[in-house]
């Protein structure tokens, strides 16, 4: 009983670490492609495929000779990355917030009413009693 149950977690588990893994890949091919448009932007050769970091550095002084040219360079590189870096961290904090939004509706207002109505009927039991003490009181 305990070891099919642990069996269908793992199963579980393993199903969500190759969906991790996939998207994991996705990204980093994503990441590598765009780094390399960026340094065929900025002058360098990436078509060889074990790039090493000193001819990297060397190409990268040769096509941009002054830290003018490599600023400006670097800045028409990377325009497309940083757009779109921006336009996806505000679409993922619309969708957060719209996603809190929905969490609040269904679960937490629901909640809050309910304490709300409980505490209400508290207090106007409370408020009936009060009443009825004074007026024995004042009897």
């Amino acid at each position: 009983m305990i070891q099919d149950k642990v069996k269908v977690q793992l199963d579980q588990l393993k199903k969500t670490a190759d969906r991790l893994q996939a998207e994991l890949s996705k990204g980093l091919d994503v990441a590598r492609t765009e780094g390399q448009r960026m340094l065929k932007d900025l002058g360098v050769d990436t078509r060889q495929e074990p790039v090493n970091l000193q001819e990297l550095v060397v190409e990268l002084r040769k096509a941009n000779p002054t830290l003018r040219e490599f600023l400006r360079n670097l800045s028409v590189a990377t325009y497309d990355a940083r757009f779109r870096l921006n336009w996806n961290a505000t679409m993922m904090s619309a969708y957060a917030r719209q996603q809190a939004e929905k969490a609040y509706n269904r679960d937490l207002k629901p909640r809050l009413h309910e304490v709300r109505e409980t505490v209400e009927s508290q207090l106007r039991e409370v408020q009936h009693k009060t009443q009825e003490l004074r007026s024995r009181l004042t009897a």
